[in-house]
């Protein structure tokens, strides 16, 4: 009965992690876009807008290792873990880098220049 519940977390936390890769592409496209019809330079903007979807990645990536952990619980071979180690291993390396990435850019101006627009 538990490892039913746990399958759909499993399926549940699965559709959740692209969901918030879709919700942050789109809101990255349609703040490209809006940029695009106000006539706002975008490439000023540019380091902002990647932030912005670096976090929506960065959230999608440790919800993805919570359901391959809770997946692994469930199949407790050896070659589940050992992929799930690599896996972890590789989601964790890139948040890191993303994060790394996003500390050291400048800082943004993306609000700025939209509320300028207006």
């Amino acid at each position: 009965m538990i490892e039913n519940f746990l399958e759909y977390i499993v399926v549940g936390l699965e559709f959740i992690g692209v969901a918030i890769i879709v919700v942050g592409v789109l809101k990255t496209l349609y703040v490209f876009g809006r940029c695009m019809v106000k006539r706002i330079a975008i490439r000023p903007l540019m380091t902002e807008i990647r932030i912005d979807l670096s976090n929506y990645l960065i959230l999608s990536l440790e919800v993805i290792i919570g359901r391959d952990i809770i997946e692994t619980f469930l199949r407790p071979t050896l070659e589940d873990i050992t992929i799930l180690a690599v896996l972890v291993g590789l989601r964790t390396l890139l948040a890191f880098f993303l994060n790394y990435e996003m500390q050291h850019m400048p800082k943004p101006k993306l609000e700025k220049a939209l509320e300028e627009s207006k």
